[in-house]
Formats: structure tokens, C-alpha cells, sequence
């Protein structure tokens, strides 16, 4: 015969059927908050059951817990299976259809899970194919690391709503940044409008862009949903269009990868299709493309290529000291991603190429 010692069960287990359904409803969202049922194992829930199965001198260790109608074991010591049916008698535990099919002249001791409103979350137990006895400071023990089972739970369930909260904040940030960034490049180009001197209005236009290229940025931000990465084929696209209304130029993305990329990366990815783009505008007129693909060898590959009259004799990316400010703060750009940059002619035969080559994040 089975030998069981669980706790008594809760105040709820004679409540009318209705109440039950109900309060199991509330004891399912509680569970659900804490995004732990059918998760792959964890070093830190493992050892929990490594050391009860150690505590009791038991071949079994199990930290189940109760979905609707499985008990999903996040850890299992000693033991194949991955679930087990739930019983539907509230006065029992949980698992004892599966522990009578499976450990009929067994022992099973376990202990329950419950979050700080009292709603049992799942179990804690250990379990041998034989009949044995325990003692009161075995189930101290017990209770002990099911209390640090709980504690785990409480401390993920406190740094996720952290970090949501955090990239609420964020976002608000970014939206403000993005407002204040447009109202400053509006300045300079109002204040370019005011210039006699063509090539101050050029220059004023130019800083007016690099401002907007940054504003972009914080409103992609400031709108996306999924934490730390961005789909930078929209936000490329996106980045070309509006630079094609504010140059007054044809600027096109074409054989973008669809690829998350880190947001760390995405600033000066847009900085540097900002100025390569504003120089060949400058330099080579229509039309400029705009390429970005993830390359075999764990790198990305960003390219802008115009159809102009091609690089100058001698033209080295590299030396700096007679470069314009757009090609100086692109070269540092570059070295922020701990990329490469090159220039060649553009493969179509007509025009140049600047290729950026950078690890991923």
C-alpha cells in the first residue's frame, strides 16, 4: 500500500463545486503570472530536488506544479517522465492517481507550493518504490527547500516586472528624446534658411539631418515592443524614406535581411546610412541604395552604393587626415560596431561602394 505524508489540505477543500472552479480559476492566473509551466529545466530548481532526494535517501525527487489538468515537473531526480495527471479531489494531493499507478507499495513525501496569497502553486516531494517512515525534522527540512523554491519564484517574478517597468520608463524617455531632438533639428533648419553663405546652409542642413537620424532612432524605440532588439529592415526602410524627403533624393533599400538587431547597434547603423547617404547625394546624385544582410560567419554586412563617377584616384577610407567631417564620423562609427569599412566600385560597373562589416552583438 502507498505510503503518503503531505500536509493537511486547505480551507477551501469543502467548499461548494462552484466556489472551487472559481477559486481555481484565480489559483491558475496566479501561476500563470510566474511563466513557469512547461519551461525547460533549470541548474538552481535541480539541485533543490537533487538535495531533497539526498536529504530523505530517496532514488525520487519531484518539484511539479499544478497546471489545469497536468502537474508539469520543471525538476525531476531519479525519474523519465516529464508530467503527471492531476487528481480532482481537493482533500487529496494532488498527484495521487499517478503516485497509486505508479508507486503503489511506494512511499511519497511531499510538501505544497504557495504563492503569498495562499493559492498553492505546485509541490515539492520525494518518493521511493518502497515503504518507509520519516521524522518531523526531515519534513522541516522539506518545507525548508520548498520555501526556497517559492523565494526563487518571488525573486523572477520581482526582476520581470522590474525590467517592465523599466522599458516603460525607457520608452518615455525615448519618446521625450525623440520630441526634443525634431525641435532641435527645426532650429537649424529654419536657421539655414536664414544663412547667406551656401555653404554654412549646407553645413547647418547636415548637422539638421544628423540630429534627425538620432531622433529616428529614439522613436523606433519608444514604440518597440520586443525588448533589446529591433527588425532593422523596417527601421532601414523607414530611414530611407525619410531621408529621401529631406535630401530630395532617391534613396532605396533593397535585399534587406529580415534580422533583430541589438538596439546598441542600431544608433550608429542609422548614423552611418545617414552621412554615407547625405555624401553620395552630394557626390554622385540619384539613385542610392541601401543593402543589409547577416553574413554565414556570425557578422552583418551594411552597404550604400551610388551610381555616381566613382571613388577619386587615391581615395582611402582609412586616412582620415584628409577626409570630411561626414567620412570621419562615419569612421568612428564604424569603430564603435568594431567593424570594417571599405570602399570599391560599385558592382554594377558604374559608381562606388561603401561596405560596412561588423560582428553581431
Amino acid at each position: 500500500m502507498l505510503h503518503l505524508v503531505h500536509p493537511t489540505p486547505g480551507a477551501h477543500a469543502d467548499s461548494p463545486s462552484h466556489e472551487r472552479a472559481g477559486i481555481e480559476a484565480i489559483r491558475l492566473a496566479a501561476l500563470e503570472q510566474y511563466e513557469i509551466l512547461d519551461t525547460a529545466p533549470e541548474l538552481a530548481f535541480d539541485r533543490i530536488t537533487a538535495l531533497a532526494a539526498d536529504l530523505f535517501n530517496t532514488p525520487i525527487s519531484i518539484l511539479g506544479f499544478i497546471g489545469a489538468e497536468q502537474v508539469f515537473f520543471k525538476s525531476r531526480h531519479g525519474l523519465e517522465a516529464t508530467q503527471a495527471s492531476r487528481g480532482e479531489d481537493p482533500a487529496a494531493p494532488v498527484m495521487m492517481p499517478w503516485l497509486r499507478a505508479e508507486f503503489a507499495n511506494g512511499f511519497h513525501a511531499g510538501v505544497p507550493l504557495h504563492d503569498p496569497d495562499g493559492y498553492e502553486l505546485g509541490t515539492l516531494c520525494v518518493i521511493d518504490r518502497r515503504s518507509r517512515q520519516v521524522d518531523e525534522q526531515q519534513m522541516r527540512r522539506l518545507r525548508a527547500l520548498g520555501s526556497v523554491v517559492t523565494d526563487l519564484l518571488a525573486m523572477r517574478l520581482a526582476a520581470r516586472r522590474a525590467l517592465a517597468q523599466a522599458e516603460i520608463a525607457s520608452s518615455e524617455v525615448d519618446h521625450r528624446a525623440m520630441n526634443s531632438l525634431q525641435f532641435v533639428a527645426s532650429l537649424l533648419q529654419l536657421q539655414s534658411r536664414a544663412s547667406a553663405s551656401l555653404e554654412v546652409t549646407q553645413q547647418l542642413l547636415a548637422a539638421a539631418n544628423r540630429v534627425l537620424s538620432v531622433a529616428r532612432v529614439h522613436r523606433t524605440f519608444s514604440t518597440q515592443e520586443a525588448a533589446g532588439r529591433v527588425p532593422i529592415a523596417a527601421h532601414l526602410r523607414r530611414l530611407c524614406e525619410e531621408l529621401s524627403t529631406s535630401v530630395g533624393s532617391e534613396i532605396r533599400l533593397e535585399g534587406a535581411d529580415e534580422v533583430d538587431v541589438p538596439k546598441e547597434q542600431v544608433l550608429p547603423i542609422g548614423l552611418i546610412v545617414n552621412e554615407l547617404a547625405t555624401n553620395a547625394r552630394k557626390h554622385a546624385g540619384d539613385p542610392i541604395t541601401i543593402t543589409f544582410r547577416r553574413l554565414a560567419e556570425g557578422e552583418y554586412e551594411l552597404c550604400v552604393l551610388d551610381e555616381g563617377p566613382g571613388l577619386p584616384a587615391g581615395f582611402d577610407v582609412a586616412a582620415t587626415g584628409g577626409l570630411g567631417l561626414g567620412m570621419k564620423v562615419v569612421n568612428a562609427l564604424v569603430a564603435q560596431l568594431q567593424g570594417r569599412l571599405t570602399a570599391h566600385p560599385n558592382p554594377v560597373g558604374r559608381g562606388s561602394c561603401f561596405k560596412v562589416v561588423f560582428p553581431v552583438a
